[in-house]
Order: structure tokens, then C-alpha cells, then sequence
């Protein structure tokens, strides 16, 4: 069961293994880590950091007290979407998906118009 969760889990944090009422994030990447702790310095919230190697890969941790998790979770969501790439990154094919969307909608309105519905 605990792999299952482990596969669910989309986002990059979970309760601490080991220590009730507190959260554990963790990042792969050492900008994002170095930001979120920063943040988390400037909004003095109280944190403990790791670092782990697993598999090859560094996994940078941070813990933090529950009665801090919706300001840490904030801070996160922060940090993640500062790194964010886009859905689309091509201009042109952005674009093409916009204007596709809208031919779309315009050949259904004069569909439903043009089969005597009203």
C-alpha cells in the first residue's frame, strides 16, 4: 500500500516518516531547494534540511512543523511555479491551438444554427 501511495502522490510533499505534526518537502533541483529555503528564512518559518543521495540522485529536504504547512505549502507553490516550463512552448503551435479552438467552436455554433435548432 505504501508504494501506491508513493505513485499517487503528485505533489513534493508528505507527512515526516518518523516525526508526527511535521511535513517533509523535497526537490531534486538545488535552485528550487536554495529558493524555498530562502523563502521560508525570510517568513521565519522554522525548518530542518537534509540532503540525500538516492539512486544516483541528490534530494534536497525539508521539514516543517503542521502549524506552519499551509504558509510552507504556499511558499512552495511559489517556488515550483517560478521553475514552471510552459504547457505549450512553441509560440506558433500555441497559437495554432488558440486559433484551432476557436474554428472549433465557430463550425459547432453554425452547425447547431444550420440544423433549424433554436
Amino acid at each position: 500500500m505504501d508504494n501506491l501511495e508513493n505513485i499517487l502522490n503528485i505533489t513534493n510533499y508528505r507527512e515526516h516518516p518518523t516525526r508526527p505534526g511535521y511535513t517533509v518537502f523535497h526537490f531534486f533541483d538545488d535552485k528550487q531547494a536554495n529558493d524555498f529555503k530562502k523563502l521560508l528564512e525570510e517568513n521565519t518559518i522554522w525548518f530542518e534540511s537534509d540532503v540525500d543521495k538516492k539512486d544516483g540522485k541528490t534530494i534536497y529536504l525539508f521539514g516543517v512543523r503542521n502549524s506552519d504547512l499551509k504558509k510552507a505549502v504556499n511558499l512552495n507553490y511559489l517556488v515550483i511555479g517560478k521553475y514552471r516550463k510552459p504547457f505549450i512552448p512553441n509560440l506558433y503551435f500555441k497559437w495554432f491551438v488558440v486559433v484551432l479552438g476557436v474554428l472549433l467552436v465557430v463550425a459547432a455554433v453554425i452547425g447547431y444554427l444550420k440544423s433549424g435548432a433554436s
